[in-house]
């Protein structure tokens, strides 16, 4: 895993991907790197629901190996619960996905102009951004029933469902299980508003 996807939403002319190497955040994975990654890069004073958070998934050290338990993956933000830094873990199978794409982290930045929502696609042909209102309001469960017919069983798929559009500050990232139901929930801090 040596490499961060970062993904700027409110890049003129839409959604954009970029890929860069580790950098200062070598060595780190899981909760430390989407705490040191917050730390250095969010200015403390800004609002949890503004464009200049972030929010870092981060698969830990040993995802992607034979390890028991490696798969889990953390989810940091500036919480809009709490205002400080706050980490939230969830297991499923998007920590092994990313780890075995190479990826030690994906950080989402900025706001898009419009009320458009995304689909984040990532595979091992790159990175693919595209709006996605069909999806909208959509449960966690039906959702992963419409990203299943579209991509098929052999994938995973993180979402914040309807309480997550509506930034409510309880809301939670649901990660899909290994029979595609999005039943693990990194659930801390309200990381999915």
């Amino acid at each position: 895993m040596e490499k961060i996807l970062r993904i700027d939403m409110g890049a003129a002319g839409g959604p954009r991907a970029t890929v860069t190497d580790r950098g200062e955040y070598a060595g780190m994975g899981g909760r430390g790197m989407t705490s040191m990654v917050i730390a250095t890069e969010v200015p403390p004073e800004c609002h949890p629901l503004g464009p200049e958070n972030k929010l870092v998934i981060a698969p830990g050290l040993l995802a992607g190996s034979a390890a028991s338990t490696s798969g889990r993956i953390s989810v940091g933000c500036k919480s809009p619960l709490t205002g400080g830094i706050k980490e939230a873990n969830a297991g499923g199978q998007a920590g092994q996905v990313l780890a075995r794409l190479g990826y030690a982290a994906v950080i989402i930045e900025g706001r898009p102009e419009n009320s458009d929502i995304y689909k984040i696609l990532i595979n091992r042909e790159g990175v693919t951004i595209t709006a996605a209102n069909d999806l909208k309001m959509l449960t966690n469960y039906d959702l992963a029933e419409k990203i299943k017919k579209q991509h098929g069983e052999k994938t995973a798929m993180m979402s914040i469902g309807p309480a997550g559009e509506m930034r409510m500050c309880a809301a939670t990232i649901a990660v899909t299980d290994p029979e595609f139901r999005p039943t693990r929930h990194a659930g801390r801090g309200g990381a999915g508003a």
